[in-house]
């Protein structure tokens, strides 16, 4: 894989590795396939270790840090990983992540944030693992400024690319959709700093679709795809008890597993001439560690 920029380029991401044994059986599994090509993990949940430790032992895969400020499980909450005393602002009165988005906006103080994703990243550091990106669970870094630009400066200090989306007409309407507020003369210096930007990213937000039109929804979003880089966000897991227990899109989740482990979906982004690559070979070409 390498990176062509006159090609149309393909990130296939699996989201929330670490989160239960499941998804990290399924991550695991899709990344052997060679459909999917990178993933990120969250460092906070119980899970981590585990896939910490595959990757520690098969260090050619695409991985990146899933920052995570939240947890919206109710039978499994996390902790911070810098310490609930550390970071008092991020947590509820027992300790644990706050559940919502809203609830971290409402509540969470800048220098909290920065502490919490550095210990992040120093504890993924540790396992011996070489993150290739960072991006956000739940996209709490980018509904507001100031959490993007914590967010933008460690990527540079670590020289891990961070997932960012190129500005446009189109994202600025979008963003502003989901209620955040962007200064064009904030993006302008943002354009500036020599950043990765994909060119498209793209995610299913829908439930209990059939699986027939999920995936004819992720195909006609293949073949879509412009040129430059363009990421497609997955969430791959086992429809079985533990994955169950934590949440109620165990399904769907099965169905990303089953659409993208299928050789046929890769036959046909070969045959639609797309190049399907990973951050690692995204980074190189801008200067980036990963």
């Amino acid at each position: 894989m390498s990176f062509k920029p006159e090609m149309r380029n393909l990130i296939i991401h699996a989201d929330d590795g670490g989160l239960c044994h499941s998804v990290n059986r399924a991550i695991i599994n899709a990344l052997e396939k060679e459909i999917v090509t990178s993933t990120s993990l969250m460092v906070p949940c119980p899970a981590f270790n585990e896939i910490a430790d595959y990757f520690s032992n098969n260090p050619n895969h695409d991985v990146g840090i899933h920052f995570t400020l939240t947890c919206g499980y109710t039978h499994n909450p996390w902790r911070p990983v810098a310490g609930k005393d550390k970071v008092p602002s991020l947590v509820n009165s027992d300790g644990y992540f706050w559940r919502t988005v809203e609830e971290v906006i409402a509540n969470a103080k800048l220098e909290d944030i920065e502490t919490e994703l550095r210990a992040q990243i120093e504890h993924f550091l540790k396992k011996g693992l070489k993150a290739t990106h960072f991006d956000s669970h739940r996209g709490v870094l980018f509904t507001d400024f100031r959490y993007l630009n914590v967010y933008i400066k460690l990527g540079l200090e670590y020289k891990i690319p961070p997932m960012l989306l190129r500005p446009t007409e189109t994202t600025f309407k979008e963003a502003e959709r989901q209620g955040i507020k962007i200064d064009p003369k904030e993006i302008e210096m943002l354009a500036g700093m020599g950043l990765p930007f994909l060119e498209q990213l793209y995610m299913i937000n829908e439930n209990d679709l059939s699986f027939e039109n999920r995936k004819d929804k992720y195909i006609q979003t293949i073949k879509q795809a412009p040129i430059g880089v363009s990421q497609i966000i997955i969430h791959p897991g086992y429809d079985d008890d533990e994955l169950n227990r934590l949440t109620s899109d165990g399904k769907d989740r099965n169905d990303d597993l089953i659409i993208f482990t299928d050789s046929k979906i890769k036959q046909m982004i070969e045959q639609q001439n797309i190049n399907l690559i990973g951050w690692k070979q995204f980074a190189k070409i801008l200067g980036f560690g990963g």
